[in-house]
């Protein structure tokens, strides 16, 4: 999460969205008095060598986490700042959510789930808990929800709205198949029963 009074912006860091990279490239234009969460060591690096910002002001009452939801954040800047501020998130399609998430544990040492039992573990569950990040009671509460697809579009998009030149760097990329090619019998159904509301609300689809 980014909250930077230096531009006017507070940055809703979803999972699995490019967030890291998207937060590297903001926080090269933070000021001095803005709220910037840590993100992993090996990202902390980037970040230095990206000539951004490293964490700072995150030890709030409440503290500030890197995926903060909304409610939280509201309770560490205000409500008059959240509703002055433009306020964003990123989006992706959640089959693909879950397609990124499995490669980028499967490269880890000791993992062994296949696809199809990563789809039937608790931790699906907890990837769809992405929008509770950027609602309030149930409903949208940021001012953009960015799409993941279109994050070229939206980085243009923020560095006209700041007046700053937001550069993308590369953080956490994984590759692989497209994430059709993994999912087998039942899976996909499986995962649309998680994210019903973001499939529904941004017409996502298989």
């Amino acid at each position: 999460m980014i909250a930077s009074h230096e531009h006017r912006f507070i940055f809703i860091k979803t999972r699995k969205t490019a967030g890291t990279s998207l937060e590297i490239a903001l926080s090269r234009h933070c000021g001095p008095d803005d709220i910037i969460t840590p993100i992993s060591p090996d990202d902390e690096v980037l970040r230095r060598k990206a000539g951004g910002r490293g964490p700072q002001h995150h030890d709030t009452d409440p503290s500030c986490y890197a995926h903060m939801t909304a409610r939280r954040v509201v309770k560490v800047v205000g409500r008059s700042t959240w509703d002055d501020y433009f306020t964003f998130a990123v989006e992706r399609n959640p089959f693909d959510v879950v397609a990124s998430s499995w490669r980028f544990s499967a490269r880890k040492e000791g993992f062994e789930k296949s696809f199809a039992e990563f789809v039937r573990s608790p931790r699906v569950g907890r990837l769809a808990r992405n929008e509770r990040l950027y609602r309030l009671g149930g409903a949208v509460a940021v001012d953009h929800v960015y799409r993941y697809e279109d994050l070229g579009a939206a980085v243009v998009d923020l560095g006209e709205r700041f007046g700053i030149d937001l550069d993308l760097p590369h953080a956490k990329a994984s590759s692989g198949p497209h994430y059709r090619d993994l999912y087998g019998p039942g899976d996909a159904e499986i995962v649309a029963q998680h994210f019903a509301r973001t499939i529904r609300e941004f017409g996502y689809e298989f």
